[in-house]
């Protein structure tokens, strides 16, 4: 009942807000490297041998190292699949060498080589890999393309694969039931001066994972110096801006030239906008917003010029990079993500100077499943002494697995039945858990107002007061296990006070809902 009332709670706050629509965020399914530090990768790159059953444009690139027979990756998949009716996972694999696949599904563990042993080699082939014994639901997947044991690589090796899939037949290019994931983005149509414009496009590690954009991947887009002002690309993606008024996209740019955006051949007619808020840094991500709120109705098409300057003015090639093509009704540019996670450790029974780790397939500075006290980004820490361990984050949207742990090891992590605690991350959110307790207690978006909002005195007794200069509507209430124990509604903005002499001493989390219904921060209160 308490996580009804607090799930009731958040959609109505969000009960007025409408759905975003991520055209393109050039990301594929997370990969966790396996290798025994023999300095592996994997990357996603254009199929370097597009033929035969393979003619998609990207594959992923696996360098094997002379290490682990079980060379390869694991992730967490973003949607489950069920294996109670479909049975059959299909892998496109090309390799150098003939040895066993494995894939292997986690949690229950169902382990298998593929029913049809490779056969080919600098070839695609498709590999088929049979669960008859799993049901249900799972969402971690490895696999595990090269699986000699002993190993005997002398040097390290390329292999190459493509379009995990499942289905309930066995037979190689039978049609899919669900996708897993296929590496593939919408098709980006280069516009350019002739055969003499040799600007280009290409998918690649984000360069500078900073500021508003810490994804993986982006595209390069290679300007040459004698293209057109209208460099680019187009894109037959349909958008509908009936609702949803404001594209945006993540650019990162070594020259200031205005941004546009195009959509096309909409019965309201076609609308080729510059951005609203004009390009003031070189080199750094910056989240452009180009208003639609003219037009209504679906497009088929879209074109995006990340550097319209005419005449071009160039003497050199340079190269732009962009990310994220966003439609949402927001017209204020992103800002930098931040998450905020918290577990209560007092059933844990902490005591002054236990130390507190949080470890996952997180990513970025935080790494991926890192032993606690090895890594002093993921350490958690409590400043007020009150057993609530803190740490705030910088990470990009998609789903992360993680685990807290008391200590600097492996050996006291978190007894929370289930396993792994999963999120999926969008934007600022504020998390707080409790140790050996499934499932979140708290979690709403936050948005920094910091500096706008000043809560006295804290701790407090009766009478809470709130300043604020930021437009607020109302304030929700919650305990330490996720109760909604009082809803408060304020007149926007400057000092107001509430009374809460219907509420016991101790510890509790005050959410601000702005205005809008959807601006929110939680701060942490004291009752005396």
């Amino acid at each position: 009942m308490k996580k009804f009332t607090l799930v009731l709670m958040m959609m109505l706050t969000f009960a007025g807000l409408t759905m975003a629509q991520t055209i393109e965020n050039f990301e594929s399914l997370k990969m966790n490297l396996m290798a025994a530090g023999d300095n592996g990768s994997l990357t996603v790159v254009p199929n370097p041998f597009p033929g035969g059953i393979n003619t998609s444009v990207n594959v992923v690139k696996f360098v094997r190292g002379k290490g682990d027979p079980w060379g390869g990756f694991y992730a967490t998949l973003p949607t489950p699949v069920d294996l109670t009716t479909n049975k059959f996972v299909h892998v496109k694999v090309w390799k150098p060498r003939i040895t066993p696949v494995h894939f292997k599904f986690e949690n229950p563990n169902f382990e298998v080589a593929s029913i049809n042993p490779q056969t080919l080699v600098a070839a695609w082939e498709e590999l088929v890999f049979e669960f008859p014994a799993a049901t249900g639901e799972y969402t971690k997947i490895v696999f595990m393309p090269d699986f000699e044991d002993p190993v005997t690589l002398t040097d390290y090796i390329t292999i190459y694969f493509d379009d995990l899939t499942i289905n309930n037949d066995p037979n190689p290019g039978s049609a899919p039931v669900q996708v897993m994931e296929d590496y593939e983005y919408i098709p980006l149509n280069i516009m350019t001066s002739g055969a003499t414009d040799l600007s280009n496009f290409r998918l690649v590690p984000n360069p500078d994972k900073s500021g508003v954009n810490l994804s993986d991947y982006v595209i390069k887009f290679h300007r040459a110096q004698n293209g057109i002002p209208w460099g680019g690309f187009y894109s037959g993606t349909q958008v509908d801006v009936t609702t949803n008024k404001y594209m945006h996209v993540k650019a990162w740019k070594p020259r200031i030239s205005p941004v546009k955006f195009k959509i096309e051949a909409g019965a309201a007619g076609t609308l080729e906008v510059a951005s609203t808020n004009a390009q003031t840094t070189t080199n750094a991500w910056a989240d452009y917003v180009f208003d639609f709120s003219a037009k209504t109705g679906t497009y088929p098409t879209i074109v995006f010029m990340p550097d319209f300057a005419d005449p071009v003015n160039l003497t050199e090639d340079i190269d732009i990079y962009f990310d994220d093509i966003i439609l949402n009704n927001d017209p204020n540019p992103m800002n930098p993500p931040e998450q905020i996670i918290a577990v209560d450790m007092n059933p844990a029974g902490v005591v002054a100077g236990d130390r507190v780790f949080i470890s996952g397939a997180i990513g970025g500075i935080h790494g991926t499943w890192m032993e606690p006290g090895t890594n002093l980004n993921n350490e958690m820490f409590d400043p007020d002494g009150d057993g609530i361990y803190k740490i705030t984050m910088h990470l990009a949207d998609g789903l992360i697995a993680f685990k807290f742990f008391k200590g600097a090891s492996w050996n006291n992590g978190d007894p929370a039945p289930g396993g792994d605690r999963t999120y999926n991350i969008a934007g600022n959110v504020y998390l707080i858990y409790t140790w050996g307790v499934q499932g979140v207690v708290l979690s709403v978006p936050e948005i920094s107002l910091a500096g706008k909002i000043q809560i006295y005195p804290n701790p407090f007794s009766n009478e809470l007061n709130i300043n604020s200069t930021a437009e607020i509507r109302s304030v929700i209430i919650t305990s330490t296990l996720g109760k909604v124990v009082g809803i408060y509604t304020l007149s926007n903005t400057g000092n107001q006070t509430i009374n809460t002499s219907a509420l016991s001493s101790g510890m509790y989390f005050i959410t601000f809902v702005g205005k809008d219904g959807k601006r929110l921060q939680t701060q942490k209160l004291i009752k005396n």
